[in-house]
């Protein structure tokens, strides 16, 4: 119904009966003639918003900005991509101290310098109406946009409409018209897990990441499908941080001082668990083994190095950004899906079960 309300719109326009400079009929208006409820003229309005249509004034009313027609062909350069990380403000900290984001960081501005375009950032909630309002003027400002862990299909059809060349970044939830870059995290904790118990451990803690993140959840449920054990050996969920992942283990190892290996959630999580196993004098890997996710530079320099599953951030980072200088060059393309495997870096965290199969 919403698509139906746009067309009627941009077919007005279109046809001059509503010209550029005109304020247009009031939703509630519109609403009668159309038969549908203010809520969805008010999205529709919204949506065109998007694309640059409509200038909103408040106390004035809805004013038609430019015509549909005057964006056919190639969209004027500005010379910049964008990168947008959807993440609820409670829970963003600066980029830098958080080594995925980094990493994708990295891998777009290295791309993004070789067009020879500029990178924005900027975080993004997408449940924060004055945030999504907002965002408007950040896709005025740029030629295409990689956008990470998008979740809300409703701003995904948002960014769709808007004409802007899109890549989503590890989505959680996906859109049939818009690119997407991607890998398996659930598949890279099981591989994890059955290289683990391949050394003979069977009761393998896991410390997670907040449970609120749709990336902690698919680590839980691959850890608990592959274990099958009860959640006592479960911790963590107070963030992402060596911090976090410090008082998850100090807390577990006193409820569970049998457990013999951790699948940590990331990498900085394990380090933190390393540290709180030499506290409680447990040598890793002789006495119990750990295995982080990331394979950041903390993984390399940790001690004991850490085994960790690698995720390809900046080739995914690359490619996305491709996608969307392909798009900006190429124009209308089919959407694609990419997605990226994530392997098992052994290194020296990890060891056979003492006495295994006694």
């Amino acid at each position: 119904m919403q698509s139906q309300v746009e067309s009627f719109i941009l077919g007005k326009i279109e046809a001059g009966e509503w010209p550029v400079g005109e304020k247009i009929p009031s939703e509630r208006d519109l609403s009668i003639k159309l038969e549908v409820s203010r809520t969805t003229v008010r999205n529709a309005i919204q949506a065109l918003g998007t694309r640059g249509i409509f200038d909103r004034k408040i106390g004035q009313g809805t004013f038609v900005l430019r015509s549909p027609v005057s964006q056919a062909g190639p969209r004027p350069s500005k010379g910049t991509l964008g990168y947008v990380i959807c993440k609820e403000r409670s829970a963003r900290k600066p980029i830098s101290s958080e080594a995925f984001y980094f990493d994708v960081f990295a891998g777009i501005e290295e791309e993004t310098v070789r067009s020879g375009r500029h990178m924005l950032f900027t975080y993004l909630d997408e449940g924060n109406a004055e945030e999504v309002a907002a965002f408007r003027s950040f896709l005025d400002k740029v030629d295409g946009l990689v956008v990470e862990e998008a979740r809300d299909p409703a701003f995904l059809d948002q960014l769709e409409r808007s004409g802007v060349p899109i890549a989503l970044l590890a989505p959680t939830a996906t859109h049939e018209r818009l690119d997407c870059v991607t890998m398996d995290i659930g598949a890279g904790v099981r591989k994890a897990l059955r290289f683990m118990r391949g050394l003979g451990h069977e009761r393998i803690g896991i410390v997670n990441g907040p449970l609120g993140n749709e990336s902690a959840r698919v680590r839980f449920a691959a850890w608990k499908e592959e274990m099958r054990c009860d959640e006592s050996l479960a911790c963590g969920g107070d963030g992402w941080s060596a911090e976090a992942g410090y008082a998850a283990v100090d807390a577990l190892i006193g409820r569970r001082p049998d457990v013999t290996a951790f699948f940590c959630a990331n990498d900085l999580i394990a380090v933190g668990a390393l540290s709180a196993l030499a506290k409680h004098r447990l040598r890793v890997p002789e006495d119990i083994s750990v295995v982080g996710f990331d394979d950041s530079e903390l993984a390399r320099h940790s001690s004991p190095p850490l085994t960790t599953m690698r995720i390809y951030s900046r080739d995914i980072a690359r490619s996305a950004v491709k996608r969307v200088l392909e798009r900006i060059d190429g124009g209308a393309l089919p959407a694609v899906r990419l997605e990226y495997p994530i392997d098992l870096i052994v290194r020296e965290s990890c060891k056979e079960v003492k006495n295994r199969g006694k």
